[in-house]
C-alpha cells in the first residue's frame, strides 16, 4: 500500500539537501509548500486603515516553514525516507527544526511517475 509522507522543515535550505538524499529512493511526486507556523504568528494589532498605505494581504503572516509532500510505494520505503532524511537533519525525534509523518492511502491513481518503480 502507498503512502503519503510528510516533511516540515523550518530551514528552508535544507530542502535540497533532503532531495538530494531522496533522489536514488522510491519517493514520487514531490511537492512542498510555503507554510506558516501558528507559534510564528505576529502579535494582533487593530486593523487601522490608512490611505495609500500598503499591507499584505494574507494579513501579516510570515513564512516560517517548508512543508514537503511525496508518495511512497510502502512502509519500507517510508523508513528509507526517514533515515536519508536524518542523515541531512540528523535524529528527527530529538530535531526541533523538522518533523516527519507518514500515513496509507487505500486509494492512488496516476501513482508511480517516476519509470522503473512499481507499487507494492
Amino acid at each position: 500500500m502507498a503512502y503519503m509522507m510528510m516533511l516540515v522543515l523550518e530551514n528552508a535550505d535544507q530542502m535540497h539537501d533532503v532531495l538530494d538524499a531522496w533522489e536514488n529512493l522510491p519517493v514520487d511526486d514531490v511537492t512542498f509548500y510555503e507554510s506558516t507556523c501558528a507559534r510564528a504568528q505576529p502579535v494582533r494589532r487593530p486593523h487601522i486603515p490608512m490611505r495609500f498605505m500598503f499591507e499584505p494581504l494574507s494579513g501579516g503572516q510570515e513564512v516560517c516553514s517548508l512543508t514537503l509532500f511525496g508518495i511512497v510505494p510502502d512502509e519500507a520505503g517510508v523508513q528509507d525516507c526517514i533515515a536519508a532524511a536524518e542523515s541531512v537533519l540528523g535524529d528527527l525525534d530529538a530535531s526541533r527544526v523538522a518533523v516527519l509523518a507518514a500515513w496509507p492511502l487505500p486509494i492512488v491513481k496516476g501513482y508511480p511517475k517516476r519509470s522503473g518503480t512499481e507499487e507494492g
